[in-house]
């Protein structure tokens, strides 16, 4: 017999033993079974077994009493510090950060510093951030201050409050007497007006009158007609 035809008889025979085979199956009722999936592990084995147990109080205390003295040394060497980067990472990210957290703490590293450049820096830097954050605290730490203290505190206070609050600037001034003979809360009224002349002409309309307001409304009712002139 030639290959090929060997090859084809080959095949056939091949062929008939599947259709066989799969009779047999059909006949028999019986199928091949599946192989078994990989059991996952319980969740418990993926969730609780790897969690350790949250810190109780009596461990974050001391954790959090030792971070604050971390941040208080920090601070307390950049106002010693020429180093620029130094004192405005400690003035811009400590500084607030204890504030918040240990106001106390601030008053009295404030009270540890002599007269001079350091005690002066951390005295605007103090009133500067507390102001927006904790008023009530800020005007009474202004208040426990001396008179030449006190008010170069509180004129910084209203400087940190005029450009994102200016009606509570202008009462902060007046509660410290400072802003009116120098003209500087007719000059902030006037920045006021011409950036949001609505507010600034609503909240005018709620002051008392009198020789103080009359100059306030001067400097608004200034920008209004210069806002006028320029829509001709």
């Amino acid at each position: 017999m030639k290959p090929i035809s060997i090859l084809i008889v080959t095949l056939g025979s091949l062929g008939i033993l599947s259709v066989l085979g799969g009779s047999y199956w059909l006949h028999e009722g019986v199928a091949p079974k599946p192989s078994p999936k990989a059991t996952p592990p319980p969740p418990s084995t993926f969730f609780h077994e790897s969690q350790e147990p949250a810190p109780s109080a009596a461990q974050i205390a001391p954790e959090a009493a030792r971070h604050n003295d971390l941040l208080a040394l920090e601070i307390e060497r950049a106002l010693v510090s020429r180093d620029s980067m130094q004192r405005e990472t400690a003035f811009t990210y400590l500084l607030p950060e204890l504030l918040q957290g240990e106001p106390a703490r601030v008053v009295a590293m404030f009270d540890r510093q002599e007269p001079g450049e350091a005690r002066d820096t951390l005295r605007s830097e103090i009133a500067r951030l507390w102001i927006t954050k904790d008023r009530d605290a800020a005007i009474e730490w202004l208040r426990s201050l001396d008179a030449p203290e006190q008010r170069a505190g509180a004129g910084v206070a209203v400087d940190s409050l005029a450009a994102s609050a200016p009606a509570q600037a202008i009462q902060l001034a007046d509660q410290f007497g400072i802003g009116r003979d120098d003209g500087y809360l007719e000059h902030l009224v006037q920045i006021w007006a011409t950036e949001n002349l609505d507010d600034a002409e609503r909240w005018i309309a709620t002051q008392p009158e009198g020789p103080k307001t009359e100059q306030l409304r001067a400097r608004i009712e200034l920008v209004r007609e210069q806002q006028k002139a320029a829509r001709g």
